[in-house]
């Protein structure tokens, strides 16, 4: 199983040409540059090379680069004892590693990102035997992200892996893999097929003698097990001390073969990547080695940052809170409830039973409230009692009527006491509130044999069903837990807005589409899209231009209000749909209303040619 492993793990790279050339969304340019502007240099101080006999640096040493002096251009490969001096001073200068940005303004579509950097590396740097990696960095402010990196491979140094695994592998075709038939593999077959030719048959052979397993046990070259065994358990070892420097596939832009010729090489890192929230700036950093026969020579950091400005659409989000906006008819009805207590068989309000003052106190109170209210008038009052199950349907019947006969004249006497006229009271009644006791069982948790309970009311007759009910075990509880919740007066107050016409009013703020401007500003598209796509608002249309579906934009653009900042996106979308005559008329419209949106333009690459048109 060991060896299986392996053979997955460096199979890939045991077969690799020693010379190779792979080029990944980039170009190689021998030249050199004379300007590059916003550009990191990774350099160390110069020394004085007078009088010098050579004395060289252990390839183990680790030199980092530094910019503690600002005229310092070279790197120092070598040092040398001078004759004169007796110090120590350096030798084989380098030309330093250079890292420049074209454009620092890079701009968003279709929720990614496009820029590019030039790797100069010189050709003092370049040798056959050695290899530079350069791993680029970027960071923003919620995140980071290490890019795919750069590998720059001499000709004798790829020689080097390649007979590294050629060690390797012969090493690794030793072994005997486990896919093979074991018996084959290491037994003495000869001997063991004679034994059992003979034996066979033999009835000892498997009651009196060896059994089959045992004899094929015998018969295996236990040595050669061990021997094979040994040299699995050191392929890690082996491959450690044959490979000094194993091959790397995985996300690496450039790894080539090259020769050095006139000048240095200049390759172009392209990267295209999906945005991210947070993402307005990005900071490009650098770090990296040279190595030698898989020894790092010396290290590198670069000190300092190459910074890109990211121009998106999402900048001109309008975050501006939407409400929700709600018609409100002229006519209105509030309801409230009360549980006004009265002695059994009764109907005369009795102030001091029970909590009867709080509850008729609570009730003149709203009462109150819509007499003082400057938007609402009273037309009439409903006021509707119930009774609880107990006694005869024809009992109760007059019991209700006659409770809610009794509230309206104590309410209406209020109202006429307090001068609050132009209310016309109206009454109701429930002899039997079966309706309500019926939901209350259905929810009671305490009542035991529930299904039992509602089962009798499928009988029609009220008084037979009352019956039923109380021979039922839950009886008890019911009526003295939910019977008396039954036992209430039910008020609804029409009103009418002292405005005749209706009103359209912002109610509350639209959380849903707040959360749409959300997904927008942190740069989740295909879900603002979502949200905000039936608003049909600037906005939207933004979230629209984000994923490149200018179409849909321009339709939403064309039926807003064009203010300078419509004009513009209309421009911008004219201009990706290919017409830029309609592109140009609308970017005029937008910025001689608007001068600072020339500004917006230059941003956009797509935009910025029609900042010479106007």
């Amino acid at each position: 199983m060991m060896c299986k492993t392996f053979f997955r793990r460096h199979a890939l790279w045991l077969f690799v040409l020693p010379m190779c050339l792979l080029v990944v969304d980039g170009c190689i340019t021998v030249a050199r540059k004379t300007s590059m502007p916003n550009t990191v240099h990774f350099r160390v101080p110069q020394y004085d090379m007078q009088g010098a006999s050579k004395l060289s640096f252990s390839l183990s040493d680790t030199l980092n680069y530094s910019t503690e002096e600002a005229d310092s251009e070279e790197l120092i490969l070598n040092a040398v004892l001078s004759d004169s001096s007796g110090e120590i001073v350096a030798t084989g200068r380098i030309a330093p590693l250079t890292v420049s940005a074209l454009h620092k303004n890079v701009a968003e579509r279709n929720g990614q990102i496009n820029f590019s950097f030039d790797i100069l590396v010189p050709e003092s740097l370049l040798s056959a035997d050695r290899q530079i990696k350069i791993m680029p960095q970027l960071t923003w402010e919620a995140g980071h992200r290490m890019l795919e990196r750069v590998f720059v491979t001499g000709i004798d140094y790829r020689r080097s892996q390649d007979k590294g695994y050629e060690k390797y592998y012969k090493y690794f075709s030793t072994i005997i893999p486990d896919s093979v038939d074991f018996v084959k593999a290491f037994g003495y077959l000869g001997l063991l097929k004679n034994f059992t030719d003979r034996n066979i048959d033999n009835k000892e052979f498997g009651e009196f003698g060896v059994t089959e397993p045992e004899a094929v046990e015998h018969y295996i070259k236990n040595y050669l097990v061990k021997w094979n065994n040994r040299r699995k358990a050191r392929l890690e070892e082996v491959f450690r001390k044959c490979v000094k420097d194993p091959l790397e596939r995985v996300a690496v832009r450039l790894d080539t073969v090259f020769t050095t010729g006139t000048g240095g090489m200049v390759y172009r890192y392209v990267q295209t990547m999906p945005t991210e929230p947070y993402m307005h700036r990005l900071h490009l950093t650098f770090k990296g080695s040279v190595n030698t026969w898989g020894r790092q020579l010396y290290t590198f950091v670069s000190p300092d940052t190459i910074t890109y400005y990211v121009s998106s659409l999402a900048q001109m989000v309008d975050t501006s809170a939407r409400y929700i906006e709600k018609t409100l008819a002229r006519d209105v009805a509030v309801s409230t409830m009360a549980y006004i207590e009265f002695e059994k068989g009764s109907w005369s309000i009795d102030t001091s039973l029970a909590n009867n003052a709080i509850e008729l106190s609570r009730i003149r109170a709203d009462f109150d409230s819509i007499a003082l209210s400057k938007a609402f008038a009273a037309d009439s009052v409903l006021i509707c009692a119930s009774c609880s199950p107990e006694g005869s349907l024809a009992f109760n019947s007059t019991l209700a009527q006659k409770r809610s006969e009794s509230v309206k004249e104590y309410f209406s006497d209020y109202y006429t006491a307090s001068a609050k006229k132009g209310v016309v009271f109206h009454t109701q009644y429930i002899p039997e509130n079966w309706e309500t006791l019926k939901k209350l069982i259905a929810k009671d948790s305490s009542v035991i044999f529930k299904e039992d309970a509602l089962a009798v009311f499928a009988e029609e007759d009220q008084d037979k069903r009352e019956a039923l009910l109380a021979a039922h075990k839950d009886y008890k509880y019911i009526s003295t837990s939910l019977y008396p919740l039954l036992r209430k007066i039910d008020f609804t107050f029409y009103l009418h807005r002292r405005i005749y016409d209706t009103l359209l009013t912002k109610v509350a703020v639209d959380a849903a589409y707040m959360k749409g401007v959300r997904a927008l500003l942190d740069r989740r598209y295909k879900q603002a899209i979502e949200i905000l796509g039936p608003y049909a608002d600037m906005n939207a249309a933004i979230a629209y231009l984000c994923l490149d579906y200018n179409a849909s934009a321009l339709n939403i653009l064309k039926q807003l209000e064009k203010t300078p900042m419509v004009e513009y996106l209309i421009a911008l979308s004219y201009k990706r749909l290919g017409n830029r005559i309609k592109a140009a008329e609308h970017y005029k419209n937008a910025t001689e209303i608007e001068p600072r949106l020339r500004f917006r333009a230059s941003l956009d690459p797509e935009m910025s040619d029609l900042t010479h048109d106007t």
